[in-house]
């Protein structure tokens, strides 16, 4: 199946808002990515997330069976939790060298119990959990494929929707996932699983419900939605009369329904405004973003690092515009390069990343360092060439080539 660019584009521009938010909060250079009330990037990466699960996972099930996808499902999985121990430990380095004010966490008793707690998934600095409720949420999937396979996406959107109930009014304290914090509930993600739970149905149902075609044919009738439903969070919740319920209506620990209504109808409206971009545009002007959101979570742990890395080597808060707009693009722009960077050099998983290294050099010192059968052939080779072409045919001569011109071609 051919890459939806579109997705990756929204994925980029999710990346763009967490950045923006992380390193600017506040300033015009976040605004645009967050002049819809109560949606951020990490709730669009969430539901993305989902997404892509589902409309993968599905191929991957068809072509090689449930069991192929659970070993993906689990070295995935494996995979955030390195990439959210990275993060930690960074955050422990930082703690230790006097820069725990960066993190916005608890002390702690030196490396051991910095480790420890980074091992155990507790220490989370502030803008860098969301792989940890990410985790939670792909571990779901092992239930949610054998009811997909069977065609129950029906009952799962009702149990989903029923836990987001449940998460609003009971919510018991194992719905919530904790850090080495004085409060130490970060989300709930029995209410951010409906950003998760109804995406991975639709994305396992993506080419069946035809989902790109419906959100072209309804692009404008989505946008007015959007519009209204931020009308309505901005003039009556925000900042109109319903101003005192918003602690409940927009909660973002525990996901409430401000966020999950908004993000469900701004993310297809994003999503189909690319597609008609990328339909009339040249797609290297939308690159960055596509470039970024096919890495997106390279990108997030990227920025996560930096997020303690620039204030402490880089640039000392409290910044001033030009240093604020500054670490934004910087750090994009090293999202971006890295992407790049790994497209050009054919690492399509970080881990075969030292193999091809390997497997690189081991070539260039071969072409630097002929062995003894090479040197024999082009010994060889050379007395050849000292036959004229008469003798061997030139039809022949060329016959030989055209293969090897063709390969280069494809």
């Amino acid at each position: 199946m051919k890459r939806d660019l579109a997705i990756d584009a929204t994925r980029g521009l999710a990346i763009w808002s967490m950045i923006s938010s992380h390193f600017a909060g506040g300033t015009p250079i976040a605004e645009p990515t967050h002049s819809f009330p109560y949606v951020d990037g990490m709730s669009v990466f969430v539901m993305l997330s989902g997404l892509v699960l589902g409309l993968v996972y599905r191929g991957w099930i068809e072509r090689h069976g449930l069991g192929y996808a659970y070993q993906r499902l689990a070295k995935r999985i494996v995979v955030l939790y390195l990439c959210q121990l990275t993060i930690a430990l960074v955050a422990v380095a930082a703690a230790m060298a006097g820069h725990r004010w960066l993190t916005r966490l608890l002390d702690i008793d030196g490396w051991s119990d910095g480790i420890w707690l980074a091992l155990t998934m507790k220490y989370l600095p502030a803008g860098a959990n969301i792989l940890m409720l990410y985790m939670v949420l792909m571990m779901s999937a092992f239930l949610l494929f054998p009811l997909l396979m069977r065609g129950w996406w029906a009952p799962i959107l009702v149990a989903s929707l029923a836990l987001y109930v449940a998460a609003q009014t009971v919510a018991p304290d194992w719905f919530f996932i904790s850090a080495h914090m004085r409060s130490p509930h970060t989300e709930n993600w029995a209410g951010w699983q409906i950003m998760f739970i109804p995406a991975v149905v639709v994305g396992w149902n993506w080419q069946r419900w035809r989902i790109p075609e419906r959100v072209d044919r309804w692009l404008l009738a989505i946008i007015l939605g959007a519009a209204c439903v931020w009308c309505f969070s901005h003039y009556v919740v925000d900042t109109g009369p319903w101003m005192h319920l918003e602690p409940n209506f927009a909660d973002k620990l525990n996901f409430a329904p401000a966020r999950a209504v908004g993000a469900w109808v701004l993310v297809p409206a994003i999503y189909g405004i690319f597609r008609l971009m990328l339909r009339w545009w040249h797609h290297d002007w939308l690159r960055p973003l596509v470039m970024t959101g096919t890495r997106s979570l390279d990108s997030y742990v990227l920025q996560a690092i930096a997020l303690v890395i620039v204030p402490v080597h880089i640039a000392h808060r409290p910044w001033d515009p030009i240093t604020v707009n500054a670490a934004v693009i910087l750090v994009f722009g090293m999202c971006w390069a890295w992407a790049e960077f790994r497209r050009a050099a054919g690492i399509d998983r970080l881990h075969r990343a030292p193999a091809l290294l390997w497997d690189a050099l081991r070539r260039e010192h071969s072409a630097l360092t002929p062995s003894p059968v090479s040197r024999r052939f082009a010994e060889v080779e050379s007395d050849v060439s000292e036959i004229s072409a008469s003798e061997i045919g030139a039809s022949e001569i060329n016959e030989s080539e055209e293969p090897t011109r063709a390969g280069v071609a494809r």
